[in-house]
């Protein structure tokens, strides 16, 4: 079995390593209107995970696939697409970086704030960007009672109990973004964080409100700092 149960409705997909120290995997949402994947999934399209695929399939398949931001981007993208015949979504701001990934790679969904499309219902996506320029994040309240919040790379859990936010300069990003991206989301409340990226091998966390809103104030505090000792 390669998914793993979260939640009820939420299965998450092996890891896949990034870099030396991170890791980063995708989330299949399970829904009645549709299924949604969140994130991109590791593989190339010439190598696909095939008894992923199939998991994935048996749980219903994929409707919409949502990408975060454009780090995300694989040819995995057109295998999930073809095998599916899902649509794949991504800010409107990070459609020419996705777009062109690869050749015959389009994106069926560019999300603005005033999108309105029938894939999306129930799904509450957030402008939050700051680690590239169109990063997105997306909170879902589930049937079964809990919210959950997928906030991409804008700030990410470590195995050690601390957090990483990060400024992919030359995706565009900005500490002055990230900063009123990272005070939107401390106004979010939720049960279960799912990042994109993350520092070891525990990607997702459950903390309290008190907990999300001083694991905020000290990412803003040292992203300051960071800032500063550049000017």
């Amino acid at each position: 079995m390669s998914l793993t149960q979260i939640a009820p409705d939420l299965w998450g997909t092996p890891h896949w390593p990034v870099e030396d120290y991170a890791n980063t995997r995708a989330y299949l949402l399970t829904r009645p209107q549709g299924n949604v994947l969140i994130y991109g999934l590791g593989f190339q399209r010439d190598e696909a995970d095939e008894d992923l695929l199939d998991e994935i399939a048996a749980l219903g398949g994929v409707q919409v696939q949502i990408l975060s931001h454009g780090d995300e981007a694989s040819h995995s993208l057109e295998a999930v697409r073809q095998r599916f015949g899902s649509r794949l979504a991504c800010s409107a701001v990070e459609v020419d970086q996705i777009d062109n990934y690869a050749e015959g790679l389009s994106i069926d969904l560019a999300w603005e704030p005033d999108c309105a499309d029938d894939a999306l219902d129930g799904l509450e996506i957030m402008a939050t960007p700051g680690h590239t320029r169109g990063s997105i994040s997306v909170r879902y309240e589930s049937p079964h009672g809990q919210t959950y919040l997928f906030t991409g790379d804008t700030i990410v859990p470590k195995d050690d109990g601390g957090w990483v936010v990060n400024v992919a300069e030359q995706q565009g990003g900005t500490a002055a973004d990230l900063e009123r991206s990272l005070l939107a989301l401390r106004t979010q409340f939720f049960d279960l964080l799912a990042s994109s990226a993350y520092v070891g091998e525990t990607s997702t966390a459950s903390p309290s409100r008190e907990e999300w809103q001083a694991i905020i104030d000290r990412r803003i505090e040292r992203l300051r700092v960071w800032d500063a000792a550049r000017a």
